[in-house]
């Protein structure tokens, strides 16, 4: 068995532990304009833990989150921040480690149907992989719920001329499927990316979609849990919803142990999303098969 793929785990949740302000509109992006050293310390965090592939604190970058907090004109500037401290820490490592563009969905996470078209988001997306090619060495569209939303990102990244990896989403989900009823089997036909992950949802819901998203493709695939309780259906964090507790039984061990799981069931890549902090992904990295 060929070793996996390490990714990290989250950065939104783990800049507010580590005294971030947890603002709703500006989510992770409110440590770029105030404490980017904070964000550089986590990314140093999970070069250390062992990561292979480290994610750009890009979630909250785009024009029509920062708009309502007052920073739309800034989201050029941050992106581009973003990328180069992820670039930074990955390039201080002493082994290779690769960043992975995230593209974040552009009308609210667990989202089944954005109030944009294909063309309006394309076009947001190409502003993004316009602001991060140059520190990045692919592009990982993440926490999808909709088709033509992932369709769109992905379309924008491949312009790229980088390898593409797409994530989708169970939150909120009645089944092992996009937010939007499509199957992994039409999803996987619809969207030529590099890599089929899920993501942003929780341990279990991974663990029943997995097989099903292996059977679709023989590229690679990937998952990366949260650790939240469940998420309401409908809620809009960037509207001040707030985000559910997190799961006091998802410890290291815990967590490494499912991801072993998953390992077993077929993936190619693991890490972690909300809640999944730096000591999870070492204690991984200990775990996993040479």
């Amino acid at each position: 068995m060929d070793t996996p793929i390490l990714l990290d785990g989250g950065m939104g949740q783990e800049l507010i532990r580590r005294g971030a302000e947890p603002s709703p509109a500006m989510w992770a992006a409110w440590a770029l304009l105030h404490d980017p050293g904070l964000v550089a310390a986590v990314h140093a965090d999970y070069v250390a833990a062992g990561v292979d592939v480290l994610t750009t604190n890009t979630y909250s970058t785009f024009a029509d989150r920062l708009e309502p907090a007052g920073f739309g004109d800034r989201a050029d500037e941050l992106t581009r921040l973003a990328g180069r401290l992820a670039r930074e820490a990955a390039d201080a490592a002493d082994r290779d480690v690769v960043v992975a563009a995230s593209l974040p969905p552009l009308r609210n996470s667990y989202n089944p149907a954005p109030d944009a078209g294909y063309d309006e988001l394309l076009g947001e997306y190409r502003e993004m992989v316009g602001s991060l090619t140059d520190s990045v060495d692919l592009f990982l569209p993440e926490t999808m719920g909709a088709l033509y939303e992932a369709q769109a990102a992905v379309d924008a990244a491949h312009e790229s001329g980088l390898p593409v990896w797409i994530s989708f989403t169970l939150q909120g989900s009645p089944g092992p499927h996009l937010l939007d009823g499509t199957s992994f089997a039409e999803a996987v036909a619809s969207i030529d990316a590099d890599a089929y992950l899920i993501n942003c949802c929780s341990p279990e819901q991974i663990s029943d979609a997995l097989p099903i998203l292996r059977a679709a493709t023989d590229r690679l695939v990937g998952v990366y849990a949260n650790a939240f309780h469940d998420m309401p259906l409908g809620w809009r964090g960037r509207e001040g919803d707030p985000l559910p507790p997190g799961r006091t039984d998802m410890g290291t061990d815990r967590y490494a142990q499912v991801a072993l799981e998953w390992v077993e069931l077929g993936a190619d890549i693991v890490g972690g999303c909300c809640e999944i902090g730096p000591a999870h992904i070492a204690r991984i990295r200990q775990v996993l098969p040479a």
